[in-house]
């Protein structure tokens, strides 16, 4: 069969489909399919550099005798994108998660700090709770190259962060937090942590956090349970307006500006403070729209009532929230941002995703992203494509071998599914398999969707 080019753009990228896409530039762009089918076996992107065969060692994915190309681009100095297909015939319906034969479609762009000029950036949108597609959040940081990250609730539709979130050195979402305001931790600990000044990244992290707020002339203190997260009502209180006759434990919750234009609404207490502690208003109800330099702590079930014993004397309230890694305190500065990972992947040379680990073992292959560092302190972005004819993604585990593969001393897994993207050089090079319609011939087209995702990591020049 003829190999097929799939064009971003002036971008041509060879892959072994029954069809290709055109992906304008445009952030936004919802682009038309297009079939084009070049005369060469291997076409090499418009830009690129073919990689001679034998010149790297091929991804440790899927049978060992499946032909691999790889091309490269230098996006700036420092900053180089490539290109990775590996399988020569597109997958067969039904047959993504148990083909040994891909085809798999890998994009990194891989940034040494020593030569690349530019800091990487963890960016949202205005408001944590506010979502956007990964290339309208490297336009908004003015980027060159940025991917998804941050887990987050689809079914809640906030962008919020399901985990650990930093902002300019403010934590703005604690590590474990909940899924939906279920009052269930989810169990995510992971960063990254990415420090802005030196491009140091910490991947091999496993987060804890504390949280108080106290009234330093009573003595009475409370323990915060979330951190810019939704508020949990217990379901026995759910229609309960005075929260403060709940007998169960809810939520205390700490909210800042950056959460949206207002902090969630319902039945409970809401307690605004200015940037010293002291205390604007207490409500009885909840749902405020804060300030720059304003904070607030919302208080559901049992937490209402000694929230408001706190309050009483109208004294000032000092919040206190540290973070930590391994029991270490994490010091933060205006440079420290942070995104939720799932799990580590890679940890100081050591896979710790080998087959059979993980939920999607044996074999559940989707689109992935991670973030990665080599020993020798390069960055290396990636993403995997899915949930197509033209590539079946991966497995945890398979992910993680190619990351080894490809020198990550530490990684971290990243959102992925319809979430993976990744925008590099002004157009999307992995797009969300949110628009990838599979027709009952095996044909896989791009109706142009993408998806919204909470935050990106960017590589700002």
């Amino acid at each position: 069969m003829k190999r097929i080019t799939r064009v971003w753009g002036t971008l041509a990228i060879a892959c072994a489909a029954t069809a290709s896409f055109t992906l304008a530039a445009n952030p936004d762009a919802h682009a038309a399919t297009t079939a084009t089918t070049p005369d060469t076996d291997v076409a090499v992107p418009a830009g690129f550099t073919l990689l001679p065969a034998g010149s790297y060692a091929p991804l440790p994915v899927g049978d060992p005798d499946l032909t691999e190309t790889r091309s490269v681009e230098t996006l700036a100095p420092g900053v180089t994108l490539t290109h990775i297909v590996r399988g020569d015939e597109p997958a067969a319906i039904g047959s993504v998660n148990t083909t040994m034969r891909g085809p798999f479609v890998v994009n990194t762009v891989t940034i040494d700090p020593t030569v690349a000029k530019g800091h990487l950036k963890v960016v949202h949108p205005e408001h944590l709770t506010d979502r956007a597609n990964v290339g309208q959040l490297v336009t908004k940081a003015n980027g060159l190259v940025g991917i998804n990250a941050s887990f987050f609730d689809i079914n809640d539709n906030y962008g919020v962060a399901d985990g650990l979130a930093i902002d300019d050195g403010t934590i703005v979402g604690n590590p474990n937090g909940e899924d939906h305001a279920s009052g269930v931790h989810n169990g995510k600990t992971s960063g990254p942590i990415v420090d802005s000044a030196s491009n140091n990244l910490v991947l091999n992290g496993d987060f804890t956090w504390s949280g108080t707020i106290t009234n330093p002339v009573s003595g009475k203190s409370l323990t915060l349970t979330e951190v810019d997260k939704n508020t949990f009502v217990p379901s026995s209180c759910a229609n309960l307006v005075d929260q403060t006759a709940c007998t169960v434990a809810g939520d205390l919750v700490k909210f800042d500006p950056v959460w949206g234009a207002t902090t969630p609404v319902g039945h409970g207490v809401e307690v605004v403070l200015d940037k010293v502690g002291r205390v604007l208003s207490v409500d009885t109800t909840r749902g405020v729209a804060l300030q720059p330099g304003q904070t607030s702590i919302q208080a559901t079930g049992s937490y209402a009532a000694q929230l408001l014993d706190l309050v009483a004397n109208g004294h000032n309230i000092h919040t206190d929230i540290q973070l930590y890694n391994d029991g270490k305190n994490v010091p933060l500065t205006p440079n420290t941002a942070a995104t939720t990972a799932s799990w580590v992947q890679v940890d100081d040379g050591v896979n710790k995703y080998p087959y059979p680990k993980g939920v999607d073992t044996p074999i559940t292959r989707n689109p992935l992203t991670s973030v990665a560092t080599t020993r020798d302190g390069k960055i290396i972005l990636f993403t995997v494509e899915g949930r197509a004819s033209f590539s079946v993604g991966m497995t945890y585990p398979e992910e993680s071998a190619a990351l080894l593969a490809m020198g990550a001393w530490n990684a971290v897994n990243l959102d992925g599914g319809g979430s993976t993207e990744m925008y590099a050089g002004g157009q999307y090079v992995t797009t969300s398999a949110d628009g990838y319609v599979t027709g009952s011939t095996g044909q896989t087209t791009w109706n142009g969707k993408l998806r919204a995702d909470g935050d990106a990591i960017v590589w700002v020049p």
